[in-house]
């Protein structure tokens, strides 16, 4: 038995022999703090249950890596905003403080603890604005208002009474004005764009970036920084109710913006800006439906959105451990590049009794987040997932395949589809990972500021993607931030049976925005489980002949990645645990070189195989891949070469076939 699921079984039971008793007194009614406002995130009842779950093996470690935390070094935190007035970095340091501090205290009841939060509280009351954007001259609230409001009310619901009289009406009152009033403010903006006088950092904090903030009413209504306002003005409002006149108002707009935020995601419950966006998005919005089911109750929002369908997308997305074995990755398409907090499945399993959500969260989410203590229960009932979900196409047209789950699984995923903010220009791109390597990755850590050495990072030359004459799809200069490009992209067939997946995804649109000249731009590939990938490129141009280059860009992060270029197009990629054995072969002269991308040596070194056509109006370039354990010593036999229908694929003992003669290919296994 695995040590989570041991522990899991029992950790409902564990006792914090070590603490104190809880010093918590309640007041009439078990849902209300003083002065009559909502309980929005625990009740007394569930204290017992949150600590016990700070001794679960899901929890425990990052529970201890807070208890570490030194209280000056954490009293410095809190300060730090007072000396310096960023809000951008050093805001978000000191909430974060406070809020572990609160989680800390309600756990341990240790009095140091309770007198760092009162000191938080009193930090962040007396800052004289929340947040560093501005509509006209008035304060915007986006992330920091947002994530002040939360961490205000749960500061103030975790002392409760022992705060006085004046320190509640003052806390409410800054949660009005400095939180509810600035996201409002946001919001009405989303919703009423061409009312929007214009958006712009303040003074303070005007040189974060060197970007165009016209549209960004546009951009940030169809992003996830449209749920993080809406948390905090709906947390505010609710708490509000009754004594501020604005409240119903705010209420009102918070609960349309959830719905509206929750219409970005897709039939099949799978999100356009990858599974971090996910996860920040979530775990912030869950929060205010989670206070709206404990307050209001006239919502189900377990329907408002597929969410079974999320987690069954969450579940897809994963690519077992990291390079250092410890954290769960995942496919990292985007800028993505964190796994899920327990708290967005833990929500789904309460609120839907999905056991493959409560699965997720155990065994492949990344604790970090107050509210993975507060939603955790460890006695429901876990359910691993199918093998239906080996296979899965997502409404996004991303496709991700897999032998299974386990850190040495097979996981091969497909970047097709449509912009999306926060995107890489990575059409027809792929990551392809297999006895715990990823031989084929995603670039990581790419730069989100145009003017940062990592921006190439984003940009098609540094995936495992097509380049004509150089030059890869359409994507746009970083004017306006990480934001959608233009690019389009759609899987026009795919097959799955079962052990042998093949699709086609055709990029035409994003290249012929850079060359009208292209007409053609399809890639198919192959995924023969558990080893073998075959991908088959098809470039036509309408007058002008071009260069097609095909790359391949192995993990490299921590220096461990080698290329071998062969004769005949034949190429290797050596990992640590793994290789990955190619050969290509061209209607027309090919070579194959490796090289790097000209980036500063502290970014890293990103080596890459590049197979490079001559030029020529009518290009087809087919591949076979094949990976082993690096235990193994001789490579099959690998042989590609062009028949009157197309091409012929020899892997060892194994064929396969591509019929190009269609519009599009069909590529046939045995």
């Amino acid at each position: 038995m695995k040590r989570r699921e041991a522990l899991r079984l029992a950790g409902g039971a564990l006792a914090f022999s070590f603490l104190p008793a809880w010093p918590f007194r309640t007041v009439a009614g078990a849902t209300r703090v003083a002065d009559g406002v909502p309980r929005l995130f625990f009740d007394p009842e569930d204290v017992p249950r949150i600590r016990a779950n700070a001794q679960t093996p899901l929890l425990a470690p990052h529970f201890e890596a807070w208890r570490q935390v030194d209280h000056e070094e954490a009293r410095q935190a809190i300060a730090k905003v007072t000396e310096t007035g960023d809000l951008l970095s050093d805001f978000r340091w000191t909430l974060d403080a406070v809020l572990r501090e609160s989680l800390l205290y309600l756990i341990t009841g240790e009095p140091a603890r309770k007198e760092l939060v009162r000191f938080g509280i009193e930090t962040t009351l007396a800052l004289p604005k929340w947040d560093y954007l501005l509509e006209d001259d008035t304060v915007l609230g986006l992330m920091r208002a947002s994530l002040a409001t939360k961490v205000m009310l749960f500061a103030r619901e975790v002392l409760a009474e022992e705060l006085d009289a004046g320190m509640q009406a003052a806390l409410l009152q800054n949660v009005a004005d400095k939180g509810c009033a600035p996201c409002y403010l946001a919001l009405w903006g989303m919703a009423h764009k061409e009312e929007v006088v214009g958006w712009r950092f303040d003074d303070e904090h005007q040189g974060q970036y060197e970007i165009s903030m016209d549209r960004w009413p546009w951009i940030l209504d169809q992003t996830n920084l449209k749920a993080i306002p809406t948390m905090g003005l709906g947390l505010g409002a609710l708490a509000v109710l009754g004594q501020d006149d604005r409240a119903e108002k705010w209420l009102d707009r918070a609960v349309a913006s959830a719905r509206a935020f929750l219409d970005l995601y897709s039939p099949d419950g799978s999100y356009f800006e990858g599974v971090s966006y996910v996860n920040y998005a979530l775990h912030s919005l869950f929060l205010f439906l989670e206070a709206h089911y404990r307050t209001r109750g006239d919502i189900d929002w377990i329907d408002e959105a597929n969410f079974y369908g999320l987690a069954e997308h969450l579940m897809g997305m994963q690519t077992g451990l990291d390079l250092e074995g410890k954290e769960r990755e995942i496919v990292n398409f985007s800028d993505a590049r964190r796994n899920v907090y327990p708290a967005v499945p833990l929500w789904i399993a309460n609120h839907g009794h999905d056991g493959l959500a409560q699965y997720l969260a155990e065994q492949f989410s990344s604790p970090a987040y107050f509210a993975d203590f507060l939603w955790y229960h460890p006695q429901r009932p876990a359910t691993p997932p199918p093998d239906a979900l080996k296979n899965q196409r997502f409404d996004l047209d991303w496709v991700v395949c897999r032998t299974g789950w386990a850190p040495e699984d097979s996981v091969l995923a497909f970047r097709s589809g449509m912009p999306a903010n926060h995107e890489h220009a990575d059409r027809n791109s792929f990551l392809f990972k297999a006895y715990g390597e990823r031989l084929l990755t995603d670039p990581y850590g790419a730069a989100y500021d145009w003017r940062q050495p990592g921006w190439p990072l984003r940009l098609t030359a540094a995936h495992n993607a097509v380049l004509l004459d150089g030059q890869g799809h359409q994507y746009h200069n970083g004017e306006e931030g990480t934001n959608a490009g233009q690019a389009e992209a759609r899987i026009v067939r795919y097959v799955d049976r079962g052990d042998v997946v093949w699709w086609c995804s055709n990029a035409t649109h994003g290249y012929a925005l850079v060359d009208p000249d292209v007409t053609r731009v399809l890639r198919s590939v192959l995924f023969a489980k558990p080893n073998v990938v075959i991908v088959f490129d098809q470039i036509d141009k309408a007058d002008a002949p071009s260069t097609v280059a095909v790359r391949f860009h192995p993990e490299n992060r921590d220096d461990q990645a080698g290329i071998e270029v062969g004769e005949g197009g034949a190429f290797t990629v050596r990992r640590p645990k793994a290789r990955l054995h190619g050969r290509t072969a061209a209607n027309v002269p090919v070579k194959v070189r490796q090289d790097r991308l000209e980036l500063p040596d502290d970014l890293g070194r990103y080596p890459f195989v590049e197979v490079l056509t001559e030029a020529s109006q009518r290009v087809e370039v087919a591949t076979v891949l094949v990976a082993q354990p690096a235990g193994e010593e001789a490579p099959p036999t690998l042989a590609v070469e062009q028949t009157p229908q197309g091409w012929s694929l020899r892997i060892g003992a194994r064929h396969a076939r591509i019929d190009a003669t269609g519009s599009v290919p069909e590529l046939v296994w045995g």
